[in-house]
């Protein structure tokens, strides 16, 4: 366990940054903390829960990944030394879930790419960051279990450094990081995350919903009052950190010469599982949703969970920013209250 005063940390990364290209809060003169290249004049280590996850660092919105040139095929494979800084524990565990699905039955190497050259650094919770977290609930948080090159712990003035990886205790061996007694470090780190587990109240709809979709399921009429009142934004799937749904497309650069992408997608779209017949076997609003909800919270596959309790980490990010209110928070009420 090391200590770093936190005045010191904007001189800490403006080090680190000659060895990495690092992602960390950025404030925006909107107030809106975003996850940007990391300037010293726009840095803030105190911020709330961002818009958007960091999960555009290993799948990005739009990704090339091979071109073609006179008939020349080249692989686009990245290769950045690249550091996450201060991203919370329920987005460490969207990493890691989608780190296991891009690797599970087929080696992603754009992805693995990725995930190789990047160093996480988490920025632990020690309250909620709004009204809308449910970590502990699904078991995503505050803090981060494993996964992680180094977390952050609040402790006033200072963070608690706590080392997850070779890596990471390499950067924490030279000052400003000092040293701290073992004991008394252990027992404050107790303290700190008990405090925080026990601020983020538990959602029992959470887990409530989730037996009902084990057993009978939830009434179709939860699903078709939610599908009348979907605008069919994509918004919930592009802030949540779980999502891996992409499209491939093909785009003509030049005669005899393009590119093909990668590029972020819905399964609340109905082109989405629309077949070449036109047939499409989810063909109403109702039925998309139903799906991705079910996806989430029961059909996750156990092995990409990572520790978490399903496949939605908690962050509450759908429930935020849904223009017509139909994050899980909502959907799980109303299945486990048996509104509709």
């Amino acid at each position: 366990m090391k200590l770093v005063a936190k005045k010191d940390v904007v001189h800490v990364l403006e080090a680190w940054s000659k060895d990495y290209s690092i992602l960390a809060p950025s404030l925006r003169e909107n107030g809106d903390c975003v996850f940007d290249a990391f300037d010293a004049s726009m840095f803030t280590i105190e911020y709330r829960k961002p818009p958007m996850p960091p999960k555009s660092s290993y799948l990005p919105q739009n990704e090339s990944i091979f071109s073609v040139e006179n008939g020349t095929f080249t692989p686009v494979i990245h290769h950045e030394k690249t550091m996450l800084f201060g991203i919370r524990a329920c987005d460490l565990t969207g990493i890691r879930q989608a780190r296991s699905f891009y690797s599970r039955d087929v080696d992603d190497v754009y992805h693995r790419s990725h995930a190789e050259d990047t160093l996480i650094v988490v920025h632990a919770c020690s309250w909620p960051q709004n009204e809308t977290c449910f970590c502990t609930t699904v078991h995503s948080g505050p803090y981060a279990q494993e996964g992680f090159d180094i977390q952050l712990f609040d402790m006033g003035t200072d963070f608690l450094v706590e080392s997850g990886s070779d890596a990471g205790r390499f950067l924490i061996t030279q000052e400003p990081f000092r040293d701290f007694d073992v004991d008394d470090a252990a027992e404050r780190l107790s303290r700190v995350k008990h405090m925080a587990h026990n601020s983020i109240p538990i959602v029992v709809e959470v887990v409530d919903a989730m037996e009902v979709l084990k057993g009978a399921g939830a009434n179709e009429g939860v699903w078709e009052h939610f599908g009348r009142k979907c605008i069919t934004c994509g918004g919930c799937v592009y802030v949540c950190p779980t999502c891996t749904c992409f499209n491939v497309v093909d785009r003509v650069t030049a005669e005899g010469s393009g590119e093909r992408m990668r590029t972020w997608d819905t399964c609340l779209y109905a082109g989405f599982t629309r077949e070449a017949s036109g047939h499409n076997p989810r063909p109403s609003q109702a039925s998309r949703l139903k799906r991705r909800h079910e996806h989430k919270l029961v059909h996750f596959n156990p092995v990409e969970n990572q520790g978490a309790l399903c496949g939605c980490v908690g962050c509450g990010r759908c429930s935020d920013y849904c223009p017509v209110h139909i994050g899980t928070l909502e959907v799980v009420k109303a299945i486990a209250d048996h509104i509709y």
